[in-house]
């Protein structure tokens, strides 16, 4: 079965020769340069990437790369498209016209614009708008596919919960983030002591130039192996328990505007530039209401008027004083997992509650008890019966902690799946400019 890209080139070729009876000259539009496995990448692609990132580089202020280090670096990153894409196609990820369509509703809206709007800005940068959907609908797939694949490898124990937390509380670096840019200068797995010389004489020049004036970005694009070279290799903002461990040593002690000493790993020579710093996180008080309620459902012998009026005589009885909320419950309500206790439903946040009641209790006050309404599941009568403030920092920084630890092993387990499938794949580049 040929791949897409194939077709559209057998395509090309069709209309090429089919115009060639007509012309003296017939003139290539597009060719393939590189085979990754069962697919292909064609000039045109490169082409419509490396121009896009060019103006990426652009608008964010950076000195563009020369042509080669450029053309080198997205044709990486669309070969690991590529091999990534495939995988995704082998484990059946498909993404549905209206998933990719709510998907780019989303890049519209945080671009404050409608999509007919977005289409007309892709169009004048000399984007199509197709071309642009597919790419989002790729990623996606690229996305799950890692998702799945990392995911499996990545457990998170209680004791590392434990031991962050401890770190925190002691380092006090749960109220500090750091914005990072990183610089990666890779090695071989099996890197020989050559190699190893090599890439420390090229960590010592970037620590040379920067300490010269150099922007540290620029040198970023143009001489970082990382997969994030050509955003700036910007890791974005992250408190020192988001970093890899062997980042997060020299962090802590580094000073705005410092660039780290040559950090090594299993994938080579990292370093770090500290473009900013800011503090973290607060008490976390969360608004908490407790209420209580009597339900009374809606069948074929109960009508929604019979419900009403059974509440509305249940409410009087307690409004008069003659009858308790708690017993009145434990009698009629049909809510089976909360009469036995009064119809108590305990402490919670008011949003909780929106989805059964919708806005039936907003405005409903501590102490006071609600006309009946309709709600999902049936017709109540609810009481407020009082509000407070609980402290929950303690729950949201161990949260917090088992986040930082998924995504940090996330991260790692990530790159370590890049480079295997990048090194288990077929790549043949046939286009010997590109060698």
């Amino acid at each position: 079965m040929l791949h897409t890209k194939a077709l559209k080139l057998l395509l090309i070729c069709s209309v090429l020769a089919f115009g060639a009876s007509y012309q003296a000259e017939a003139k290539w539009l597009d060719k393939v340069i590189v085979l990754v496995e069962d697919d292909v990448i064609l000039s045109s692609e490169l082409e419509r990437r490396t121009d896009s990132i060019v103006k990426q580089i652009k608008a964010a202020g950076q000195a563009v790369p020369d042509d080669k280090t450029l053309t080198d670096q997205v044709l990486e990153r669309l070969i690991l498209e590529s091999i990534q894409l495939q995988r995704a196609r082998r484990a059946g990820v498909r993404i549905s016209d209206e998933e990719l369509n709510a998907a780019i509703q989303r890049i519209a809206d945080g671009n404050n614009m409608t999509i007919p709007k977005l289409s007309e800005k892709l169009a004048e940068d000399g984007v199509s708008f197709s071309l642009f959907r597919e790419d989002i609908r790729g990623e996606i797939m690229i996305s799950r596919v890692r998702q799945g694949s990392v995911n499996q490898k990545v457990f998170v124990s209680e004791q590392e919960v434990k031991d962050l937390l401890k770190m925190m509380d002691e380092q006090g670096a749960s109220n500090i983030q750091f914005k990072l840019r990183h610089l990666l200068i890779s090695l071989p797995e099996t890197a020989t002591s050559s190699d190893l010389d090599k890439a420390r004489d090229k960590a010592q020049s970037v620590i040379d130039r920067f300490n010269n004036g150099a922007a540290f970005v620029d040198m970023i694009i143009s001489d970082s192996d990382g997969g994030d070279a050509l955003q700036g290799g910007d890791l974005g903002w992250r408190s020192v328990e988001q970093l890899p461990t062997l980042f997060a040593d020299s962090v802590v002690s580094m000073n705005k505007g410092q660039l780290s000493a040559a950090i090594r790993s299993p994938n080579g020579l990292h370093l770090l530039w500290l473009e900013d710093k800011r503090g973290g996180i607060e008490t976390q008080l969360v608004d908490e209401i407790n209420i209580r309620h009597i339900l009374i459902k809606v069948s074929a012998v109960t009508s929604d008027q019979k419900a009403e009026a059974r509440l509305l005589d249940i409410r009087k009885k307690i409004t008069d004083g003659g009858s308790d909320f708690s017993e009145q419950a434990k009698v009629y309500s049909e809510d089976l997992s909360s009469a036995s206790s009064g119809g108590d439903l305990g402490w919670a946040p008011p949003e909780a509650f929106k989805r059964v009641y919708q806005n039936n209790i907003q405005d409903l006050k501590d102490g006071e008890l609600s006309q009946p309404f309709k709600g999902t599941g049936g017709w109540y009568i609810v009481e407020r019966t009082g509000s407070r403030q609980t402290d929950q920092t303690e729950d949201y920084k161990r949260n917090r902690a088992r986040q930082i630890l998924h995504r940090r092993k996330f991260d790692e387990e990530q790159e370590a799946w890049t480079r295997e499938i990048r090194e288990q794949a077929y790549v043949k580049i046939i286009d010997d400019d590109l060698k």
